[in-house]
């Protein structure tokens, strides 16, 4: 399966369900409710919906973030268990055009979080930086004795000079073993990206509020 922005082909990894952040509003309340079904064959119209309104909830939040892909997996582990990720890609805008500074930059302010786990790598499209670091999700953050699910959180900085663009991707996981298997996909989706010849500055999804934020305002605002 490919998202495709303008000069931008980023391959998803297979297995992931887009949440149709490229469709209308009523197509992608189609392609969620054929999610939902999917998800549960032979469940209930409860569970059905309860699916149904989750995901909408997540490609919501996605487009809110000015995420132009949004998706999800569900599957089996080779030992039975249910294993899950969601997978959103941004692009932000970039204000430093040497790739290298930007890294370095990004490094720095990524590195100041101790509960970040942060690496610098190389893939055809450039250098990046890849951060890893746990959360917790919290069901009602007012209420510490509210449930919580602790989450691991893989994230990819792809500085992309010829588009004046930063690539973010982000992948969330419940499914805390299984994180180096998901890191894989996220490596394998990095190095397949390519920018078509010829790219100039591509239009992202709130540029007019996001002017005069650097890509480390943006590693700020994800990380504190």
């Amino acid at each position: 399966m490919s998202a495709l922005t303008t000069e931008l082909h980023l391959d998803v990894p297979g297995g992931f369900h887009s949440l149709g952040l490229d469709l209308d509003d009523e197509e992608r309340q189609e392609q969620l409710w054929s999610i939902a079904e999917e998800v549960w064959p032979h469940g209930t119209d409860f569970q059905r919906e309860v699916t149904f309104h989750s995901y909408r909830e997540m490609a919501d939040h996605a487009l809110a973030e000015n995420s132009f892909y949004a998706g999800f997996c569900l599957d089996e582990a080779p030992d039975g268990r249910l294993t899950t990720a969601s997978l959103l890609a941004r692009l932000d805008p970039l204000d430093e055009p040497d790739a290298e500074l930007s890294v370095r930059g990004l490094f720095e302010a990524l590195s100041v979080n101790d509960n970040n786990t942060v690496e610098e790598f190389r893939v055809p499209a450039g250098p990046g930086v890849l951060v890893l670091c746990g959360i917790e999700w919290q069901s009602d953050p007012s209420d510490a004795t509210a449930p919580s699910l602790p989450l691991a959180r893989a994230d990819v900085y792809l500085p992309l000079p010829r588009m004046q663009r930063l690539l973010v991707l982000s992948l969330t996981t419940p499914s805390l073993p299984d994180l180096p298997f998901y890191v894989s996909l996220l490596s394998k989706t990095a190095h397949d990206l390519t920018v078509s010849s010829g790219a100039g500055a591509v239009p992202s999804p709130g540029d007019s509020d996001e002017r005069g934020r650097s890509a480390v305002d943006h590693v700020r605002a994800d990380f504190g």
